[in-house]
Formats: structure tokens, sequence, C-alpha cells
């Protein structure tokens, strides 16, 4: 009740003290711990309101106001996805939960809005000059990696002088010699193993087209068939003298497993496609001096790279932000630590100058009063 009444007055730090005092009673009250999340989060204590949160959830995982509490601490420390769910969570327990819908809504267009960064860059591309130095440009802003920025900029003055073209798709046939005829065009396993280790391979091999040397349009059925083409001939069992074959076998599988995901593998398409448009407005720019798919495969490998720039860049943010959580909490616990030691060396001391009172008390109450 004090604590309540110390939220409503807008006392948050005296009603979190109100609630820690009744959790040292009831260290699993559910809505105790619900409230002092409420309240370490006005008072912009982050990582304490979403330790609360997830606490209260632990002790009652059926209360419906616990997961919205959770949420809304996520929702400050940036975790929209994880708000998300939480919310989600939350109306699956009480569907008239209107805090719930609002904040579901809000993470909702939050991560829309991240997901059109993508499209952004696309966008960017359109309208960005075609020629090697204004790439170079591009990609050197000031906040790169140094490593990552030389490692890039290789990669793009590669692309400028080399492209990959696809093969045409094979015609549909019985399965076995399907299979063989997708492996007759791929040569050898030690120029596939240079091909796929090439340098800068890691941004080349983004493309998982590009790995399996396949136009993006062709079917499931034939993804299928490279795969299993290139993978007889790079399985490192039948590679084991060759250097790196286990290193270029494996990144078909990662290409495999790419575009076995039906939306990795129509957000590659997509991407690719973005890049013949590009690379076409480029080769028109430029007087149709060099040949149009040339042109297209640099401009397609120079949007996968870019893409996965942006991931790493995000990725290297929320690092960051775990790790500004964990410096927080490590600092509130050390501080939690130094005051309970503080405290515990005060009534000590307390209770020793108490005691010495109680001595000298009784010792003039002991002595003789002097004759007169």
């Amino acid at each position: 009740v004090l604590g309540d009444n110390a939220f409503r007055g807008s006392n948050f730090v005296e009603a979190i003290q109100h609630y820690t005092n009744a959790l040292d009673l009831d260290p699993t009250n559910h809505i105790i711990l619900s409230n002092r999340s409420a309240a370490n989060l006005k008072v912009s204590n982050k990582s304490k309101a979403l330790k609360d949160a997830t606490a209260c959830i632990e002790a009652n995982p059926k209360f419906a106001k616990g997961y919205s509490r959770l949420a809304a601490a996520q929702q400050s420390l940036g975790r929209w996805k994880d708000a998300l769910e939480s919310y989600k969570n939350a109306l699956q327990l009480d569907s008239a939960n209107s805090v719930a819908k609002n904040g579901l809504e809000e993470c909702q267009a939050v991560i829309t809005k991240m997901e059109e960064e993508e499209r952004k860059i696309l966008q960017e591309h359109q309208s960005a000059e075609s020629d090697k130095a204004d790439a170079k440009t591009e990609m050197q802003q000031k906040d790169k990696p140094e490593g990552e920025t030389d490692l890039l900029d290789d990669f793009f003055s590669e692309v400028e002088q080399t492209a990959t073209k696809p093969k045409d798709p094979e015609p549909q046939q019985e399965q076995p010699k399907a299979i063989q005829n997708f492996k007759k065009d791929l040569g050898t396993a030690q120029h596939q193993i240079s091909r796929l280790l090439a340098p800068n391979y890691k941004w080349k091999n983004l493309n998982p087209f590009h790995v399996l040397s396949l136009p993006h349009q062709v079917s499931q059925d034939d993804i299928s068939r490279r795969y299993k083409a290139m993978s007889l001939l790079l399985h490192p069992d039948k590679c084991r003298d060759i250097p790196n074959a286990k290193a270029a076998y494996d990144e078909v599988q990662r290409a495999k497993a790419h575009l076995n995901n039906e939306d990795k593998a129509r957000h590659a398409r997509q991407l690719v496609e973005e890049g013949f448009k590009k690379g076409e407005q480029v080769w028109r720019q430029n007087g149709k001096k060099e040949i149009l798919h040339d042109v297209q495969s640099r401009e397609v490998q120079r949007i996968f790279a870019e893409i996965e720039y942006k991931r790493r860049e995000v990725e290297k943010r929320e690092r960051k932000q775990e790790q500004r959580e964990r410096d927080q909490e490590d600092a509130e616990v050390l501080k939690e630590k130094r005051g309970m030691e503080f405290d515990k060396s005060w009534r000590q001391e307390n209770r020793v100058e108490k005691r010495i009172g109680n001595w000298r008390d009784f010792q003039k109450k002991k002595r003789p009063k002097s004759d007169e």
C-alpha cells in the first residue's frame, strides 16, 4: 500500500524502496515485482525493470500484466522484436488489454520501419553515381571499422574488373541424369574451389545464386540438382588431397540452406532483380560501353555486400547495447553491495557505541555516593 501510494504520487524512488521492503518478506509476489518493474522504468532503471518483469513472469506465467511490464522494459532497451512477442503473450492471456494492443502496434510500426531500411539502401543505389570513385566514396563512411572498409574496397575494386556470369538453366530430366547434366559445366573440383574461395569470397558468396552458379529464376528442383552435383564434386571425402576443399564445400552448404528458406530465397531474388535494374541504368548512363550482363553482375554483388554491411552494423550496435546493459547491471549490483556493507558496518559500530554507553551508565549507577 505504501509503495502504491508513493507511485501514484510520482515518488518513484520511495515507491521502489517500499516495494523492495515488501519483497524482502515475499520475494515471489508477482504483483509487487510487476509494480517495482514499473517504478524502476519510471526512473530509467531499465535493466532492473527488465529483471523484475522477468521475475514476475517466472513467479506467475499467467499474469498478463507481467508480460506488458516485460514488453515495456524491452522497448526501453530497443529490443523491439522481443517486446512484440511479449505483447502478443499478454494479449493471449488478456485480449482486452489496451496497453498491450497499443504497444503491439507501436512495435510493429518500428519493426516495419527497420525492415524498410534495406529498401532504402536499394533506393540509394538508384540515385548514386555508377563509377568506381563514387562507389568507394559511398562505402568509406567515417564510422566504418578500418579493416572492414579496406576489405569492402578490395572487393568492389575486384568487382569492377570481373563479374561472374550465371549459367542458363538445364532442361528438367530424369533425376540421376539431370544431376549429371548439372555437373558437366562445373569443371574440375580444383576450379570450383578456386572460384568459391577467390579473394573476398566472403562478400561474393553472399549471393547464393553466385555460389551455385545459377540464374536467380531457376526452380527449386534445379537448385536441388545443382547442389547435389556440387556436393558430389566437392565432398571432402573425394577431395582429400585438395587444400581448402572443406571450406568450399561449406560455402555450398550455406548457399543451399539459404535457398531452402522460402523468405530468404525470395529476398535474395529481389536483391538480384534490383541489381539487374541498377546495372542496366548504369550501363545506359555509361553509353553501353560494356557488356550489359557484366555490369548487372557487378551491381548485384555490390547490393548484397552493402546489405550485409548494414546487418553487421546493426548487430554491432546491439552488442554494444547489451554490453552497456551488462555494465549498468554490474554497477548497480556493486552499488547495492557497497550499500549493504556500509549499512552492516554502521549497525555494528552503532551497537558497539551503544554497548559502551550502557556500560558507562552502569558504572555511574554502581559508583557509591561520596559523603558530604
